[in-house]
């Protein structure tokens, strides 16, 4: 509901209750159409290497739909448009199940339609997400924002959690793709649910008159924001090395070691236990480091991942021993952790740094800057990077040439995105009188 006045107290507290249900119940369907699911599809298909890295890359070139969001939301109010979008990005999560009519006989074609697919669904997913950063602001106050999101993004790895344990069934019950249609397509009828959830939030018409106000006059605002533009800088580089790391993490899992599909997300489900806990902790972390230090971290940790599987040693899936299996559990523990602190950061930065009526012009640049830099350098990286390492033998059996192939891989991201640290070492720390409010509230000195 688009209400011409602030918010009250109790349709604060009924709009935070609506974006709680909402995130329990994508978090469900996360776990059965995110991208490890895609990753997953692809590699079942076989589709080459660098179409499961480019699913990666597609959650930043789906960006080019954000303008959408915008334009929805100076029609319908931010609340009813993300929901709308929901609803669409489900249903283009559908086109993977159908990727499966063609299979080997039409490689190419397999290929094209596991693309659109996942452009499709992160397309609906940029046109919507773009709003829910205004809404958040605008049913939250200051001073509880960074815990209130972290305890919605902490549900919604709860909802991830319980997804899990149902993939994790079917693919017990059945090592075939017929199992993972099953779980894509029922995590879309849940998605589809949490849609009804998003588009009953309560919301100012401040969100949908900033929506309607011309353009240019809000990028010009927007751009003399020294501490914005440093920060859209850093979101690029955060997410690039995220984007490069993540997918290559469970290609390594499944074609350098040999896993499973149903071993590739029982670990990384640790992941999801580890995202739990950091968007749980985000209140405490946001208010005694601050945005800026958890992007640094963040940013560090994801390269340490490189490290990582540069390092740990040959083995086997098939076998792989209780600690190259902790290993393994451990990795994939840290990624889901800086992954989850990253998307914390990046969001309490963003709606802390400007006024709310700037706040949708505001998260648009922001995710057009992302989605233009992080999406198409990292598909360009991606693409290249993976069809060296497929050069270099990572398309063979699994063993040791397939692992020194990807290890190549890792080390190339590392070599190239390490120095890029700096920048998010530059992101200006919220105003201090921020800083002390939210400490003063919380009883932190």
């Amino acid at each position: 509901m688009i209400l011409d006045r602030p918010l009250s107290a109790d349709e604060r507290r009924v709009s935070v209750r609506r974006l709680a249900f909402y995130n329990l119940v994508n978090g469900v369907s996360y776990a059965c159409v995110g991208e490890t699911m895609m990753v997953l599809i692809a590699v079942r298909l076989g589709c080459p290497d660098a179409v499961s890295a480019a699913i990666g890359t597609m959650l930043y070139v789906g960006f080019a739909a954000l303008p959408l969001g915008r334009l929805a939301a100076a029609r319908w109010g931010a609340a009813r448009s993300a929901g709308g979008f929901w609803v669409l990005r489900n249903l283009f999560a559908l086109l993977l199940v159908a990727a499966g009519l063609w299979g080997a006989r039409h490689p190419a074609l397999t290929a094209a339609t596991v693309l659109l697919g996942a452009f499709g669904f992160y397309a609906s997913r940029a046109a919507g997400v773009v709003l829910n950063g205004p809404l958040l602001g605008d049913c939250t106050s200051e001073d509880a924002r960074g815990a209130v999101l972290g305890r919605l993004a902490a549900l919604f790895y709860v909802g991830m959690c319980s997804g899990l344990v149902g993939v994790l069934l079917a693919m017990h019950a059945s090592d075939s793709f017929g199992a993972l249609a099953a779980v894509v397509c029922v995590g879309s009828a849940f998605g589809a649910w949490s849609a009804w959830f998003l588009g009953r939030v309560h919301e100012t018409s401040a969100l949908r008159d900033g929506a309607r106000q011309p353009v240019l006059a809000d990028l010009h605002e927007i751009a003399s924001n020294r501490a914005f533009k440093r920060y859209v800088l850093a979101c690029c580089c955060l997410n690039l090395v995220a984007m490069l790391v993540q997918p290559a993490s469970v290609i390594i899992l499944k074609r350098g070691y040999g896993a499973t599909d149903l071993q590739a997300i029982l670990f990384a489900a640790s992941g999801y236990v580890a995202s739990v806990i950091g968007s749980w902790s985000n209140g405490p972390l946001a208010r005694r480091y601050g945005p800026r230090k958890e992007m640094i971290a963040s940013y560090a940790v994801t390269l340490g991942l490189c490290v990582f599987w540069i390092l740990l040693p040959d083995g086997s899936a098939a076998a792989p021993g209780v600690g190259l299996a902790a290993l393994w559990a451990a990795g994939f523990f840290a990624l889901g952790l800086s992954k989850t602190v990253m998307e914390n950061s990046i969001g309490h930065y963003s709606i802390s740094v400007v006024e709310p009526r700037l706040r949708i012009s505001a998260s648009t640049v922001l995710y057009t800057a992302m989605g233009a830099v992080s999406g198409l350098v990292g598909l360009s990286l991606a693409s290249i990077l993976m069809a060296i390492a497929s050069a270099g033998g990572a398309t063979k059996e699994p063993g040791p040439v397939a692992l020194a192939a990807y290890r190549g891989y890792f080390f190339s991201v590392l070599v190239l995105l390490g120095p890029m640290i700096v920048f998010a070492w530059r992101v200006i720390p919220l105003p201090e009188e921020v800083r002390r409010r939210l400490q003063h509230h919380h009883g932190v000195h």
